[in-house]
């Protein structure tokens, strides 16, 4: 007790004399200002940043503002004490400090994504400098932000100081994991299609873009009308994500009669199922019969997603079916005889087979083979000019390579669409009409030619991306194609523009040659839920092949024609029903057909 009594009297006396300085100091002059404590820190450097300047007035308020400043605002000390004495000119103002240790090395621990020196590179307590506790909380930012940029989650669970013996600071990271994935919703499609969709794993890193990349993936299969995702963060450095699919009709069964735009009546039957029984393969049969002497065409299509476990595909189509170039109310048939309209009918019998593969998530190429026999029909000779009849077979391998960053495949509303293809190929001819053996373009026997092409596409929405396949948005859309082929090519191995697919307001396969340029500009706008209008401008053109056929003359130079009209776009449970009323220079025409045209 009389200890505590001695003490406590001292203090008293302490403070009393302390005040009593204070107190005579007021009105008086600075005559110096030291700091004692200092091991590696400039003095100068920090008396800079005091309010208290030798020769200046002595304030009792900024001598109680720097003891606060250099204990808590600059961050370099534990603790800070004033003193003040009197000097011979004025008062002597000493500042006692007790500085943080220096950092002498940083460890991390839970990193795996970034090394040791990417994240010495985004923090500032660094390595030979005094440990500044005002920069724990810029760290800890500056760590998060270095993970959300690359699309990975970071807690900082300790930030542990150096001590003066081994001046070592410690950082503890803690990297968000993925725990369980679940899918809920799926009725059909089987839980392993969907999760074989998915560059996401149970127990690997939990990375933003990559997941959102997956659901893209989700929803381009074109199984579900909307995929969502649920996380649960419930466990400490852990989360575990749910996926909820709403399915969609993936089968068509059609019998009936339909009108082309080209204003054939066509009677058709179609079985098309793109997830057959929930596993994602697609398995198709597609009759079309337009009557008489045409006959039908069938077609058999198979696609198996995943080979193997770098998402390998298979596409196999085998055919025989009619393809019409060209009908009377295009070219002038005879209005007297049909039996004599100016048409020309290829009769192709064939297989084709396709491997694919992805290159991350934005780049795929793929192999495919095509090999054919073509035939023609009903090739009218009465006109000028006539049709040319090239009979033979064909075979040409394809490589493509695409990159595709669309928000959707079917109606994409943002992202770019970049294919790069080359086909080389030969074509064994067994006749050629005179005239184009004169015009030195194709000859009987095998002719070589090879076809190399870019397609090129770009879509924007004021109102971003898609987040659901049904999300209504406002698209630009435009398209720039640029296709050329060297070599002997037949007549029908050419390439063709105009048309519902090409340069609308046109015939179809109205202009053809070696070469061709295509663009186009479309404004689509939502108008109700299963309505969309669009407004088009389509130039383009083919040139340098085969000549002029009756009144549709060719040239053998780029000559940009011009395209415009309007459109609307209709869901319905074939797909986008696409309805086009374009306007050229030689009239205008309407074209039916689905889906958009890219």
């Amino acid at each position: 007790m009389q200890t505590e009594r001695l003490w406590r009297y001292a203090v008293a006396a302490w403070l009393t004399l302390t005040l009593a300085l204070t107190a005579g100091a007021q009105g008086q002059r600075v005559e110096s200002v030291s700091i004692v404590g200092l091991r590696h820190l400039s003095e100068p450097a920090i008396l800079a940043a005091l309010r208290l300047k030798p020769g200046e007035p002595f304030s009792q308020a900024n001598l109680e503002a720097d003891q606060r400043y250099l204990k808590e605002g600059i961050g370099l000390f534990s603790e800070a004490r004033a003193r003040t004495e009197p000097g011979e000119t004025g008062v002597r103002v000493t500042y006692e400090v007790v500085e943080n240790p220096l950092v002498r090395e940083v460890r991390f621990t839970g990193n795996t994504v970034f090394t040791k020196e990417q994240l010495l590179e985004v923090i500032r307590n660094k390595p030979g400098f005094v440990f500044n506790t005002n920069f724990i909380p810029s760290d800890v930012r500056a760590i998060a932000d270095l993970y959300r940029k690359a699309g990975y989650v970071v807690e900082t669970e300790g930030y542990f100081p150096p001590d003066y013996e081994t001046g070592v600071l410690t950082i503890a990271l803690t990297e968000l994991r993925v725990g369980t994935i679940k899918v809920e919703g799926n009725t059909k499609t089987r839980t392993y299609v969907i999760l074989r969709e998915m560059r996401t794993k149970p127990n690997e890193l939990y990375n933003l873009p990559r997941l959102q990349r997956d659901l893209v993936r989700l929803r381009n299969t074109g199984y579900f009308d909307a995929v969502l995702l649920q996380e649960d963060v419930s466990t400490p450095g852990v989360v575990d994500l749910t996926i909820q699919v709403k399915e969609r009709p993936t089968g068509r069964l059609n019998v009936g009669f339909a009108i082309d735009s080209r204003r054939r009546l066509i009677g058709l039957a179609e079985i098309y199922e793109t997830n057959f029984q929930g596993a994602g393969r697609t398995v198709g049969v597609n009759f079309q019969s337009t009557g008489g002497r045409d006959g039908s065409s069938i077609e058999l299509l198979f696609t198996e997603p995943h080979l193997d476990r770098h998402r390998t595909s298979l596409s196999v189509s085998l055919y025989n079916k009619l393809v019409y170039r060209f009908t009377s109310s295009f070219f002038g048939g005879s209005q007297i005889d049909p039996e004599l309209e100016d048409r020309y009918d290829e009769r192709r019998r064939g297989v084709t087979i396709g491997i694919s593969r992805p290159f991350g998530d934005y780049i795929t190429a793929s192999i495919g083979l095509r090999t054919e026999d073509v035939n023609t029909n009903r090739v009218a000779t009465t006109q000028q000019g006539g049709f040319l009849r090239q009979d033979g077979s064909l075979t040409s391998i394809t490589l493509r390579g695409v990159y595709n960053n669309r928000d959707y495949d079917l109606n994409p509303a943002m992202g770019q669409y970049i294919a790069l293809t080359l086909e080389p190929g030969f074509a064994n001819i067994r006749s050629v009409e005179q005239r184009f053996v004169e015009a030195g373009v194709v000859r009987a026997g095998r002719n070589n030619f090879l076809r190399s092409s870019i397609d090129y596409r770009l879509y924007y929405s004021p109102q971003g991306r898609r987040e659901q396949p049904t999300d209504r948005r406002q698209v630009f859309a435009f398209r720039a194609y640029y296709g050329t082929i060297t070599g002997s090519v037949p007549f029908f191995e050419q390439f063709f523009i105009g048309g519902a697919e090409t340069l609308r307001g046109y015939p179809e396969d109205r202009f053809w040659g070696k070469n061709a340029v295509l663009l186009s500009f479309e404004f689509r706008q939502p108008v109700e839920k299963a309505f969309m209008a669009v407004l088009f401008v389509d130039v383009g053109h083919a040139w340098g092949g085969y000549p002029s056929v009756n009144e549709f003359t060719q040239s053998r130079s780029f000559k940009p024609e011009v395209g415009y009209g309007f459109g609307i776009r209709v869901d319905t449970p074939l797909g986008p029903l696409r309805i086009d009323y374009g306007v050229g220079r030689e009239g205008g025409r309407t074209h039916f057909s689905f889906g958009q045209v890219f």
